[in-house]
């Protein structure tokens, strides 16, 4: 299995598709489904646990909620893979994954053998047309393996890999972005993600690197840093302003970490509210853990 399955034929979403994250600090599932061309989060479960506790949790959640044979995507946390921003080589979409193996082979520790490398392109007119530039994820072969002996051990099958960056991008339509040039923007205890989309089509994705933790109550810093990117995309992409950055919850915290950041960006923010985009029972501590596993139960690409 490659990472994306992106080539793939669309399908029904009647099943609907789950979406699971197994990180270092826990495990969370989320089953989205269609129903008259809405989706609906039909659960969504979380608990924070070991790696090696998974694996029976994972099962369990299975046989109570009946989802044995349902179709998953899985999204990898970032501490599992590496994504790497290079110029694409001039060769055709199915060529392009080889192609982009032996450009990482100088940028990765691990020997090309050992790891599974995955690519997509950014849009035509991203960085106005000057150069074609691609998204290189790298994953290692045992990691994949693992996260395959999940799935598959819990009576699930496994469609599809994901990276965060692309349950961000849904979450992002699911939120509106047609249209517009939307930002979602997560911000964890030890780092953060911030991804701009336009429509579908991803344009920009950046790692923050100082924390709430390291934050402590004090968000310039993760200010200067958020601004540094909305100014890199409005400057080098080429698509004009950002219409709306979109603050996922933070727990306890986001009320402040949003008034700090209103006051320092220069930029249409606003709250990220799960409970009003998707039709669900869960409490609101529930959609924050299983965040990322709902952006990818929400892709509808994979078959």
């Amino acid at each position: 299995m490659s990472l994306f399955n992106w080539t793939r034929k669309k399908v029904s979403t009647t099943a609907g598709l789950v979406g699971i994250e197994s990180a270092d600090d826990g495990l969370a599932l989320a089953h989205v489904q269609s129903e008259a061309g809405a989706a609906v989060l039909r659960r969504c479960l979380h608990t924070a646990a070991p790696v090696a506790a998974h694996a029976a949790l994972l099962k369990g959640w299975v046989d109570t909620h009946g989802l044995a044979g349902s179709r998953v995507n899985a999204v990898l946390p970032p501490s599992a893979y590496q994504l790497l921003l290079l110029d694409c080589p001039d060769v055709s979409d199915d060529e392009l994954r080889d192609a982009m193996r032996w450009r990482v082979r100088d940028l990765i520790t691990e020997p090309l053998e050992n790891v599974v490398v995955d690519a997509f392109t950014l849009p035509a007119d991203a960085y106005r047309g000057r150069s074609r530039m691609a998204y290189c994820a790298v994953l290692s072969k045992a990691r994949m393996q693992a996260l395959e002996a999940l799935i598959n051990g819990a009576g699930l099958q496994l469609d599809s890999i994901d990276i965060r960056e692309m349950a961000f991008r849904n979450l992002g339509l699911l939120a509106g972005a047609d249209a517009l040039n939307i930002a979602v923007l997560r911000l964890n205890a030890n780092d953060g993600l911030i991804t701009v989309q336009h429509g579908p089509d991803l344009y920009m994705a950046r790692r923050i690197e100082q924390g709430l933790q390291r934050a402590a109550g004090d968000y310039s810093g993760i200010t200067l840093e958020i601004q540094r990117s909305l100014d890199y995309f409005e400057s080098q992409l080429g698509k004009g302003y950002l219409n709306r950055l979109l603050l996922a919850p933070a727990g306890d915290a986001t009320g402040a970490i949003h008034e700090a950041l209103s006051a320092g960006l220069a930029v249409n923010l606003q709250r990220l509210d799960l409970s009003t985009l998707l039709a669900n029972d869960e409490a609101p501590v529930v959609l924050d853990n299983g965040f990322a596993a709902i952006g990818a139960a929400l892709r509808q690409e994979a078959a």
